[in-house]
């Protein structure tokens, strides 16, 4: 077993190795979602909702997980408006509440802009957003409309806006 075996040898470790160790990309986007969940609420919350959507994967910034990250909170104001739109029409007796939960949401994306990452305002602009929907808490609590459903639509909301907020926060830092 002499030096004819040793190229073998090398050759397995360094295949193993690159089969093994992370990517340059998957360390830099770890790192980076590390960073951004370090401003946030709940930590463990951020990292699931960034690891969780591919979009977080092709981010190599930190300005780059703050747009996805804006994205995300876009698409799920917008699923919580129309969530609360659809709720609505099942619940008569709770409708004007409901409604007003659905427009509220539906002004939150207003406030989720990529625009303000470029003028320095976006976590401002992201905590306009977060009124929103303390708005239609305040709504739903005013009207005694007590869904379990809505309730847990409105707290994953906040899940997907923390993130947001956290990784807009870092790059304003």
């Amino acid at each position: 077993m002499g030096s004819k075996n040793l190229p073998l040898i090398f050759a397995t470790i360094v295949f193993f190795l690159l089969l093994n160790l992370p990517s340059q990309t998957q360390a830099t986007v770890g790192a980076l979602v590390s960073k951004v969940c370090m401003q946030s609420d709940s930590y463990k919350s951020c990292v699931q909702m960034l690891i969780s959507h591919p979009q977080t994967s092709a981010a190599h910034t930190v300005k780059q997980m703050a747009q996805n990250a804006l994205e995300l909170a876009k698409k799920d104001a917008i699923a919580t408006s129309n969530f609360f739109t659809g709720l609505a029409s099942t619940i008569p007796e709770s409708k004007a509440a409901l409604v007003q939960c659905a427009a509220y949401f539906k002004e939150a994306v207003m406030f989720l802009n990529l625009k303000g990452l470029e003028e320095g305002s976006a976590s401002l602009d992201v905590h306009y957003a977060l009124d929103q929907a303390g708005y239609c808490e305040t709504a739903l609590s005013s009207a005694r409309v007590h869904v379990a459903s809505a309730t847990d639509r409105i707290q994953k909301w906040k899940n997907v806006f923390s993130a947001a907020y956290a990784a807009v926060v870092t790059v304003e830092n």
